[in-house]
């Protein structure tokens, strides 16, 4: 059942629907991101475009680009949003005409693709475009836009404050060996305030209203102080005027939201509608990825491994990056033999639905535990496009249930410190397979803090 409880360190992954393990180690603890230079992403698009490569190798742009010009940002401890926000303002565009091939960790260093209209960028082709705590580079033509683009993300991690010297080559044979559940990783949710997917339930339900005191009010002992307050004193007064005038600017999304209902008293509409899109989609989605999340933990915890195939399951194939391809396929007494084979061979993958208004669920066990996810929270499936916001719902969409991790090394760089380097395929969070790793106790220490 969707929680709306204090969280703890305890509760933190039952609250966003994480609750099993694949491997049987007891994990090797420590903290990552304890600085941004712990937690190293980039991107690789289509023909094998490195985006830290291309950024690191100086002008390379030999013919201006005509249409849309891709650039590579490096960040620092900062969203992909809010630099998106930066740049729109140097080149003075709207921000949907800057186009994203993925979302990375705020707290990190990540290298990353962007595409803009390339007559915005034709006096910046051989210089950077120096932005807060980022800077952008022009690297050439962008062809396609959009996560279809992008192959596969690259990590290098280091994790510090380890407990334990484990036999690092077996915990690396474990994990490539059995894979990780593929859940959506903490940061979709929060790490500090997991909310994202409890505004999500109720914009779905359409009270807009609870979505709107919960977006900006809803407040964990994690967050900084200063942040606490305001929001529960918010929660206290129920102002928006007064939301409105003490919230800290670094919060965007909320002092927007904010501002547009103390303008406009009871438009929770319109105050949802002042946030960018990509936002208000993003919202809705974290609560399918809670439930996907949910559904997984269930039928893991009755038993069914991330390899058992039964006949109702559904399946893809996957590329040689481990990316599933559209076409859905139903697992049948027919074809359960090959379909067992393939996924041991790791040319099938097993799916179980994000849910959304056009998806269809395994005729299974897998099914029925998302069917009871859903019944519990008192979803339909036609609740996926409220009739209030109908462009924040969602159609839906199918995630394998099983995550290897490529090229995957962990090594000792002394005797408390390891350092792991991994690709993984778009859409998939490295702090999950960091979470089979580790094994801590506390997701505080995804996010740069130990707590014993």
């Amino acid at each position: 059942m969707l929680d709306r409880g204090e969280v703890t360190c305890d509760n933190y992954e039952d609250f966003v629907g994480m609750g099993a393990y694949s491997t049987k180690s007891q994990g090797i603890g420590g903290v990552i991101k304890l600085v941004p230079e712990d937690f190293e992403v980039w991107e690789v698009l289509e023909g094998g475009l490195d985006a830290r490569e291309l950024f690191e190798a100086g002008p390379t742009i030999k013919l201006p680009p005509q249409r849309l010009a891709l650039l590579v940002i490096r960040k620092r401890d900062r969203e992909t949003m809010r630099v998106a926000m930066d740049l729109k303002s140097v080149l003075e565009v709207r921000l949907r005409s800057v186009k994203t091939y993925g979302l990375k960790d705020r707290r990190a260093v990540s290298w990353q693709f962007l595409a803009v209209p390339a007559s915005k960028v034709l006096d910046h082709l051989y210089d950077e475009i120096l932005l807060h705590n980022a800077a952008a580079k022009v690297v050439g033509e962008a062809y396609g836009i959009g996560s279809k683009c992008l192959l596969f993300n690259r990590f290098r991690i280091v994790i510090r404050e380890t407990r334990t010297a484990a036999n690092l080559e077996d915990l690396r044979y474990q994990l490539v060996e059995y894979g990780v559940p593929n859940y959506y990783g903490h940061q979709r949710f929060g790490v500090m305030r997991p909310v994202t997917h409890l505004v999500g339930y109720y914009i779905l339900k359409e009270n807009l209203e609870d979505a709107a005191k919960i977006f900006v009010g809803y407040w964990t002992r994690y967050e900084p102080e200063v942040y606490r307050e305001v929001r529960r004193t918010f929660l206290e007064s129920g102002s928006w005027s007064w939301a409105a005038a003490n919230l800290s600017k670094s919060l965007v999304y909320e002092r927007a939201l904010a501002k547009h209902l103390a303008s406009n008293p009871g438009d929770y509409v319109g105050a949802f509608r002042s946030l960018p899109l990509r936002i208000r989609r993003f919202l809705v989605e974290a609560y399918t990825s809670y439930v996907f999340n949910r559904a997984l933990s269930l039928t893991l915890r009755d038993g069914y491994s991330l390899d058992d195939v039964m006949i109702g399951d559904l399946v893809v194939r996957l590329d040689r990056f481990g990316n599933p391809e559209s076409s859905v396929h139903e697992v049948t007494v027919w074809n359960v033999n090959e379909a067992a084979r393939r996924v041991r061979e790791g040319s099938l993958a097993i799916v179980m639905p994000h849910p959304g208004s056009r998806v269809k669920f395994p005729r299974n066990e897998r099914g029925r535990s998302m069917a009871s996810v859903l019944e519990e929270d008192g979803m339909r499936q036609t609740t996926f496009r409220p009739e209030l916001m109908p462009e924040a719902g969602t159609m839906g969409g199918y995630r394998p249930i099983k995550l290897i991790p490529r090229e995957l090394t962990i090594k000792a760089l002394d005797e408390s410190t390891i350092e792991t380097r991994m690709s993984l395929p778009r859409g998939s969070f490295a702090t999950v397979v960091l979470r089979e790793l580790m094994k801590q106790r506390c997701v505080l220490a995804y996010n740069g803090k130990l707590v014993h």
